[in-house]
């Protein structure tokens, strides 16, 4: 019984995700079953799961399942105060008072501060001083944000603030909420700041112990966000053959420990990284 609701769950994902477009080619079609297969694991049986996965190359979706839907971000939300910070002040200006570590910290030092090991105390304070710092004090810190990315074309729906960490479980956002900040960032003039500040599989930060072992290990740079039947990871990954890819999992209302939850996000990773796409090897072979 268990056998036949998997199958006919990885069905079902598998329509949504081919449903209104055209039929993708075999490698595209191949990492999209093995995502679906994994977040049909027993152990999220239940549980709520958005999951977004866009490659920056083609700007075409390698996989969608609920992404729609607005969920707990746990610390994802902090991706949302960084980002929101550098785009109103610049990764080089210094912290808003009271925020940095010392009177000349700049911001990226500051990003990363909050972005490796997960602190919420800074991003709190960070998020509460944006508005003063950027001239606007008129505006409460969830409607700044929500300008701010309105006016690049990116519209926060669903998105809920009801701080600047993630800790609160009134936040809500959706996977592709997530996504789409994520591709701003990486059209932003501050880009390479924002990556720096992220954790680094296997490397440092909140992934410094996982994913250490396999082709995800330095490739895939993403934000954890963790809470009480709340798991998350977003960022970017870049595939064997250079491809980068932006994605966002989120899982609320599990019922097992975490551990396997980031296990199964973590395969998630290895599978985008491991993904081939026939048309780009194709082109680097040409030269192109």
């Amino acid at each position: 019984m268990r056998r036949a609701r998997t199958a006919s769950l990885v069905m079902m994902v598998a329509a949504v995700v081919l449903a209104g477009g055209h039929a993708p080619a075999d490698s595209v079609r191949e990492v999209q079953n093995q995502i679906a297969g994994l977040l049909a694991h027993p152990v999220l049986q239940g549980a709520q799961v958005g999951a977004l996965a866009v490659s920056l190359y083609r700007g075409d979706e390698i996989y969608r399942a609920n992404a729609e839907r607005p969920l707990i971000p746990a610390s994802n939300m902090k991706l949302v105060t960084v980002a929101t910070a550098m785009e109103l002040l610049g990764p080089a200006s210094v912290c808003p008072a009271g925020v940095g570590a010392s009177a000349d910290e700049t911001l990226t030092g500051l990003s990363a501060r909050i972005l490796k090991p997960s602190d919420n105390e800074l991003a709190d304070a960070l998020l509460l001083a944006l508005p003063q710092a950027a001239g606007r004090p008129d505006l409460t810190p969830p409607a700044l944000c929500a300008e701010t990315w309105g006016e690049r074309g990116l519209y926060l729906y669903g998105t809920q603030w009801h701080d600047g960490s993630g800790l609160s479980r009134q936040d809500m956002m959706s996977a592709e909420v997530i996504v789409g900040l994520l591709r701003a960032m990486d059209a932003s003039p501050h880009r390479d700041s924002f990556l720096q500040a992220l954790p680094l599989a296997g490397v440092d930060g909140t992934l410094r112990t996982r994913m250490c072992d396999g082709a995800a290990r330095g490739r895939v740079r993403a934000k954890t966000g963790t809470l009480t039947g709340v798991c998350a990871l977003s960022g970017y990954a870049t595939t064997l053959d250079g491809e980068r890819l932006v994605f966002a999992l989120v899982a609320n209302g599990y019922s097992c420990e975490i551990v396997r939850v980031r296990r199964i996000f973590d395969q998630i990773c290895h599978a985008l990284v491991t993904f081939e796409r026939e048309e780009l090897r194709a082109e680097q072979a040409a030269g192109h």
